[in-house]
């Protein structure tokens, strides 16, 4: 897919691909879900400086996303286990 508008780009550090690869082989995730894995910055009050924002998509068009108060590359093996009990948003 093109990135017309210059926002799509990938971690310098491969971070994004090692979240995803984390994520698919916690959930048991084929290739037809899509994952996306995005670093916010938040200027409100009571929300973390930056964090991960992970969405799963899947082929019957459900989706699940949640927030890991913490930037890509500090994501870790222990914070994608966490996310099985974790509440999506």
């Amino acid at each position: 897919m093109d990135d017309i508008l210059g926002l799509s780009r990938a971690k310098p550090d491969g971070s994004g691909q090692r979240i995803k690869d984390l994520v698919r082989r916690r959930f048991a995730l084929d290739d037809a879900a899509t994952l996306v894995v995005s670093e916010l910055r938040c200027h409100e009050d009571g929300c973390p400086d930056v964090e991960t924002v992970i969405a799963v998509m899947g082929a019957a068009r459900t989706s699940l996303t949640w927030k890991i108060a913490k930037p890509m590359a500090q994501v870790d093996a222990g914070d994608i286990a966490a996310l099985s009990a974790a509440e999506p948003v």
